[in-house]
C-alpha cells in the first residue's frame, strides 16, 4: 500500500509543480511630449522590456504583426493605448492575462516614464512603474536599466524561468487545456432490455442484448461560454463523442444455433460542467445522439433456415440495420499524470430510442485524455 501511495505522487509531482503560463501584452509607452523626434522611445522600450523579462520570467507575447492588426481592425488610435480601456480591451481581444502600457515624455534632457500592469479578467492594477532618465546617446542602454529595474517588480505577476527549469520544462497553459481528446476503450457493463434468446418472426434485437466491446473518441471544449464573452469562466464544456462497438452471441431458432455479428456506430454531442474533488476532476455530461447498429445473422447451421417473401426462397444469412435515437449520462473522472495528459474513467447510462420502445444499457470505459 505505501509502495503504491509513493507512486501515486512521484507520477503526480510534475503536474503539481508544473508553472502556469501567462500571455503578457506589452504595448508600447506613448509620447506625450511635442517633440516628434523621441517617437522611437516607445517601441524601443516595449522590446526591451520584454527582451529582460524574458530572460527572468516565463510568459507569452503575441507578435507584433498581430498587436498592429487588432489595433487597425478595431479603430484603436496609437495615442490612446496608454488608456486603461483600450489598453484592457487590446488585451482580451488577443486573449492575453496582462496587459502592460503607459506613457512617458522628455522635457529638456530627461526622460520620464510612467507604466501600468493591469490584469485583463479583473482590471486591476498589479503594478505601477514610475522613473526618470537622462537622454544620452546610449539611450539603448537606458532601456535595458529601466527593463532591469521593471522586472524586479514583475516577481508576483509571472512564474520564473527557475520554476520551468524545476518542472522539467513543463507547464500548464489554460488556453490550450480547454481543448481535450478523449481516447477510451470498454465494454457494456449491463443491458435492460426484452433479450430475445430465441428468434422468431415476432424477436426485436436490439444492441443492448449484445455484451460488446468499444471504442471511443472525444472532443471537449472547456469553459465553452468564453468562446463569446472571455469574462464568463463558467466551467461548462461542450464534448463531441464519436463511438464504435463490436460484438458476437448466438441465438437459437428451431434447436439450432444462429451466429450474430453486431457492429454499431454512435455520434453524441453533449454538454456538461466540470469541478474537482482532491486530485480528480469530475466532468458530468447530458447527451443525445444518433446511432446505426448493423447485425448479420448466420443460418447455415439449420436444418431448416428461413425464407425471404420477396424472392421467395431461403436464405444462408440476412442483414438487419437499425438507426435510432439516443440520450446519454455520464461522467469523465480525470486523474492528471502530467500537465497534457491524464487517466480517464467514463461510466455512462444510453437510452436507445427505437420505434418499437425505449431500452437501455450501462458502459464502462477507460483511456487517456490530451490537453491541446
Amino acid at each position: 500500500m505505501r509502495y503504491w501511495i509513493a507512486l501515486l505522487f512521484i507520477c503526480n509531482a510534475s503536474a503539481w509543480s508544473s508553472p502556469t503560463v501567462k500571455r503578457l501584452l506589452i504595448l508600447p509607452a506613448v509620447n506625450e511630449s511635442l517633440n516628434g523626434e523621441n517617437a522611437y522611445v516607445g517601441p524601443s522600450l516595449a522590446e526591451a522590456i520584454k527582451t529582460k523579462l524574458a530572460e527572468r520570467y516565463f510568459f507569452f507575447h503575441p507578435n507584433d504583426e498581430a498587436i498592429e492588426n487588432t489595433r487597425r481592425n478595431n479603430f484603436i488610435q496609437q495615442e490612446d493605448l496608454h488608456t486603461k480601456s483600450s489598453a484592457i480591451q487590446m488585451g482580451e481581444w488577443l486573449r492575453q492575462d496582462l496587459v502592460m502600457n503607459g506613457r512617458y515624455s522628455v522635457t529638456g534632457n530627461r526622460l520620464r516614464l510612467n507604466l501600468n500592469l493591469y490584469e485583463i479578467e479583473t482590471g486591476r492594477l498589479l503594478v505601477n512603474f514610475k522613473t526618470e532618465a537622462p537622454v544620452t546617446a546610449k539611450m539603448f542602454d537606458t532601456f535595458a536599466s529601466i527593463a532591469t529595474e521593471l522586472g524586479e517588480k514583475m516577481a508576483k505577476a509571472l512564474p520564473s524561468q527557475q520554476e520551468l527549469a524545476a518542472s522539467g520544462g513543463s507547464y500548464y497553459d489554460p488556453e490550450k487545456g480547454k481543448r481535450t481528446l478523449v481516447l477510451g476503450f470498454g465494454t457494456r457493463a449491463a443491458g435492460f432490455t426484452t433479450t430475445a434468446t430465441n428468434l422468431s418472426s415476432s424477436a426485436a434485437i436490439s444492441n443492448a442484448d449484445f455484451p460488446h466491446l468499444s471504442a471511443s473518441l472525444s472532443y471537449q471544449r472547456h469553459s465553452v461560454l468564453d468562446m463569446f464573452n472571455r469574462h464568463y469562466r463558467w466551467p461548462v464544456f461542450a464534448q463531441v463523442t464519436l463511438s464504435g462497438a463490436y460484438a458476437k452471441r448466438d441465438y437459437n431458432r428451431d434447436g439450432g444455433t444462429v451466429p450474430a455479428r453486431l457492429i454499431a456506430f454512435e455520434a453524441v454531442p453533449s454538454v456538461g460542467y466540470a469541478f474537482s474533488v482532491f486530485w480528480f476532476k469530475l466532468e458530468p455530461y447530458l447527451g443525445a445522439g444518433l446511432g446505426y447498429a448493423n447485425f448479420n445473422l448466420d443460418y447455415s447451421s439449420l436444418g431448416r433456415k428461413p425464407v425471404d417473401t420477396t424472392i421467395g426462397q431461403s436464405i444462408t444469412t440476412q442483414t438487419v440495420e437499425q438507426f435510432y435515437i439516443l440520450s446519454q449520462a455520464g461522467m469523465l473522472i480525470k486523474y492528471a499524470i502530467h500537465p497534457r495528459w491524464s487517466v480517464v474513467l467514463t461510466p455512462s447510462a444510453t437510452l436507445f430510442h427505437y420505434a418499437g420502445g425505449v431500452q437501455a444499457e450501462i458502459n464502462a470505459r477507460v483511456g487517456a485524455g490530451f490537453y491541446f
